[in-house]
């Protein structure tokens, strides 16, 4: 669980800055990288100096103006993001764990016990997680300080690195911890009480607990009858506990309401500062929604208590088809969308995007809708049919249609998958939405069951909201990126199962 060396890399291609050393901090811990090399023996590749690693570094990223490499861009080359493997003059030097944040490059070389030679999976080096949680605390720590400052504030990543992993070994990576213990704030607790080294500053202001359930829907519609559409739900609860004393203790209650589908959570992931979770066993045959409890110890951070996913739900919040007709220089469009029965008719913000970012600046020619606003984004290059706030009440089915005029098209191919694909007639419009006070599930949280040990008085805040992930409406008319296997071919192998 410790790493032999740690790079803060300056990235050019984000920052715009050509000139000055890439490498802005290193920090080599000679302890693992002799260890490294008495487990390798002769197949020890060494770390190179830091400017052959930036550009090593930075090669394999992508950021150089090299264009296409058959060793880095082969779509036979296996990716296993955030762990890379660099190129250097003294061989191939593995597993790096790389994290990028604007105008910068965080690095670190985890130590392998097992020999970094033999190439062990990487669930088994625990220095890959580590060193992953590690240099995204010291991204937070770093993220408000000026590139161009950044030599006057080296003193202070070092010290930061001396409390998070001292000689190398990984011990906190809270960036609120390990600042109380830079800063010297770290409060005593009495003898009765046991304080743990992850708290080592208590709260002595005002008590209050945040608790909130953010429920998310993520759907691939394509209204035909030899593809499916594809939906799911799952949701996290996060938990921001301001609470007196060394270890307060929380038990409460995920509970769900009458509304919506009501279907039962699943895949429960928790997180390390839950002491014991209910199990969730399904009796075959029987599908009914029942409280989860949990208890945990939270600390002073916001953290998220818990991942869960739903069970299938019987149809998506906003059902809708979409179609397009291209043309040479003009396309039309046609959408229809339905809100389902069982979801709340209040949005925050609801709208539909349908881009055409490789289509040149837009311009609508003429539109018909029977219920809100179609408009253009400020760089033309997205149709947006701004929905509103409420669907109609007795009828909850809407359309729009329209005849928007390309300009000249952009012959480079950019931009993502998506982007590239969209060339005719394929093409997709994408819903944003959110709903607060609501959840498809019916998830929310018990504020009654809600019990803190020792006993307090705190303000208590629970809050739940409805959001779509990635919701895509694909044209009827032309090609789409599947997402489900159509109707033929799952038949097709049905039939040769049986």
């Amino acid at each position: 669980m410790s790493i032999q060396a740690l790079w803060v890399v300056r990235n050019r291609s984000t920052s715009g800055n050509e000139t000055g050393d890439s490498v802005l901090f290193s920090r080599f811990y000679q302890t693992f990288i002799r260890k490294s090399k008495q487990i390798d023996g002769d197949q020890f590749v060494p770390i190179p100096n830091n400017p052959e690693l930036a550009k090593a570094l930075l090669f394999e990223l992508g950021h150089t103006a090299d264009g296409f490499s058959k060793s880095r861009d082969s779509c036979q080359r296996v990716e296993q993001k955030p762990v890379y493997e660099v190129n250097t003059s003294n061989g191939k030097l593995w597993p790096l764990v790389v994290v990028e944040q604007p105008g910068l490059v965080l690095c670190c070389l985890p130590f392998v016990p097992q020999g970094a030679s033999t190439r062990p999976p990487l669930i088994d080096i625990p220095g890959v997680t580590l060193g992953f949680t590690l240099l995204c605390a010291l991204g937070d720590y770093i993220r408000n300080i000026v590139i161009s400052e950044f030599d006057q504030k080296i003193s202070d990543i070092y010290a930061f690195l001396t409390q998070a992993a001292p000689f190398g070994t990984v011990l906190d990576t809270t960036v609120d911890s390990v600042l109380a213990k830079m800063t010297n704030r770290i409060s005593a607790t009495p003898k009765t009480q046991k304080q743990p080294a992850w708290k080592p500053v208590l709260h002595k202001a005002k008590t209050q607990m945040h608790l909130a359930i953010t429920e998310f829907v993520r759907a691939v519609q394509y209204d035909r009858g030899n593809i499916d559409d594809v939906w799911d739900v799952y949701g996290t609860v996060s938990c921001k506990a301001e609470l007196e004393g060394a270890m307060p203790t929380v038990t409460m209650t995920i509970s769900q309401t009458t509304e919506g589908e009501v279907t039962p959570l699943n895949h429960l992931i928790i997180h390390p500062c839950v002491q014991s979770a209910d199990a969730y066993i399904l009796e075959e045959g029987k599908e009914r929604a029942i409280p989860r409890r949990v208890r945990f110890t939270p600390p002073l951070e916001k953290i998220t208590l818990c991942h869960y996913k739903v069970n299938p739900t019987r149809q998506p919040p906003i059902t809708g088809s979409f179609e397009l007709f291209a043309e040479e220089d003009r396309v039309k469009i046609k959408v229809h969308l339905r809100l389902s029965e069982n979801i709340k008719n209040a949005f925050e913000y609801c709208e539909l995007q349908i881009p055409f970012g490789k289509r040149g600046p837009l311009t609508i020619q003429e539109s018909s809708l029977n219920h809100g606003s179609l408009l253009l984004s400020p760089d033309k290059s997205v149709v947006v049919w701004n929905i509103g706030q409420r669907f109609p009440a007795r009828q909850p089915e809407i359309t729009v249609s329209a005849i928007i005029l390309l300009g000249s098209s952009q012959a480079k191919c950019t931009g993502s998958l998506e982007e590239q694909f969209c060339i005719g007639q394929n093409a997709y419009a994408q819903l944003f939405f959110k709903i607060v006070d609501f959840t498809q599930s019916g998830c929310f949280i018990d504020a009654k069951s809600i019990q803190v040990s020792p006993t307090m008085k705190y303000k208590l805040s629970c809050v739940r909201e409805f959001l779509s992930s990635e919701y895509k409406l694909w044209n009827v008319h032309g090609d789409s990126l599947v997402s489900a296997i159509p109707k033929c071919l799952s038949d097709h192998q049905a039939f040769i199962e049986t």
